[in-house]
């Protein structure tokens, strides 16, 4: 998620390493045993993520990664380290030097690069599918040319609310809290803080006594959550943090004062550390996306369109604006998460297209980006 602007980020922890090593060699072995794939039907397909350091896109790669080869099309992944004007640049070139019925897929960083992305993607022929980030009054469903496929994202509002209550919960519905926000003017950001306000509405024991932007980063939201340990000392009862890495971080300024597990922290995106923080007792809940899904989803639905296999014809406004599905986690299912374990063979094109509507939530509500 984020991100921007909207900076995905997360310390990749051990497990997640390993985790992801262990589906990139099982996906090799799947393709060794694999029946003859199918060739090629597109040029080429585009997968821009925010960073390889990052837990979250990492596993998106998967996802991506095992439906491109299960067709024998060919994946490049690119970077933009969270600098919109990169990826314009980057996706500038490809189109420019020919992409008719390629696939770019891509978080444009922030909703002020996604149109001229796509306008870009148009003039090539290219079919395009957006991530995370785009103005609220454009969509997919708007271009007649039928090259912008789909926005994908998940919905902040949720997020937020259901983090917020899970803070309240913990805290008996009393006590201060400090929100640490993503970056100014980011969907994510706007949809996770109301969703919190949502929460505070609904718990009004518990008040907010500060709210600051860590740009999705971990050391300032370290730095951020000593500051307020110092002015608020014990009315600071919560920490409601945006994302997962920023909640690492209030973690780590808790420990340096012996307030690990004592007073309440939630994340969002569901990465190893930050679930292994909620098994210990050091974090209260996150908001679990699941990546590779995501990943998978974006690049069989591509792949669909680019080839003629979907017709976009014949989609919703509700299949091409979409929410994923997201899920809560606490104590309480936590080890479920945790457990989890991703087959690179459940990810081939033909099976993520037959189950590709099982994933998605809901159409984008008008609004949501505002």
């Amino acid at each position: 998620m984020i991100k921007n602007s909207f900076k995905r980020r997360s310390n990749a922890h051990p497990l997640a390493h390993m985790a992801l090593r262990s589906a990139a060699a099982a996906l090799m072995a799947v393709l060794c045993v694999a029946v003859q794939a199918a060739p090629a039907k597109v040029p080429g397909i585009y997968f821009g993520i925010g960073t390889e350091s990052s837990e979250y896109w990492a596993a998106t790669v998967v996802g991506a990664k095992a439906v491109a080869s299960s067709v024998n099309a060919r994946l490049q992944v690119m970077t933009s380290e969270f600098q919109g004007q990169k990826f314009l640049q980057d996706y500038g070139a490809i189109f420019a030097a020919g992409c008719k019925d390629c696939v770019a897929i891509l978080d444009p960083v922030s909703s002020a690069f996604t149109k001229a992305i796509v306008d870009r993607a148009t003039a090539a022929d290219a079919k395009v599918i957006t991530i995370w980030n785009r103005p609220d009054n454009i969509h997919p469903y708007d271009m007649d040319s039928g090259n912008w496929v789909a926005h994908i994202a998940f919905d902040g509002v949720e997020s937020g609310y259901k983090n917020g209550m899970a803070l309240c919960k913990a805290i008996g519905g009393k006590g201060g809290v400090v929100a640490i926000e993503g970056v100014a003017d980011n969907p994510s950001t706007k949809q996770r803080f109301a969703g919190l306000k949502k929460a505070l509405a609904e718990c009004p024991g518990m008040k907010l006594l500060d709210r600051q932007y860590a740009d999705w980063d971990q050391t300032k939201a370290q730095v951020l959550t000593r500051g307020w340990l110092a002015r608020y000392s014990g009315n600071l009862k919560a920490v409601f943090s945006e994302n997962d890495s920023m909640a690492i971080g209030a973690v780590a300024a808790l420990k340096e004062r012996g307030l690990a597990g004592k007073v309440a922290v939630s994340g969002s995106d569901g990465s190893v550390a930050a679930l292994n923080l909620i098994k210990s007792g050091d974090m209260v809940s996150t908001m679990w996306i699941d990546g590779v899904m995501q990943g998978a989803f974006a690049t069989a639905l591509g792949y669909g369109a680019a080839s003629g296999d979907i017709d976009l014809q014949k989609l919703s406004h509700a299949q091409r604006d979409v929410y994923l599905k997201q899920t809560l986690v606490t104590k309480d299912n936590v080890d479920e998460i945790l457990n989890r374990k991703v087959d690179p063979a459940d990810y081939t094109y033909e099976k993520v297209k037959a189950r590709m509507w099982e994933g998605v939530a809901s159409q984008i509500p008008a609004s949501a980006f505002k």
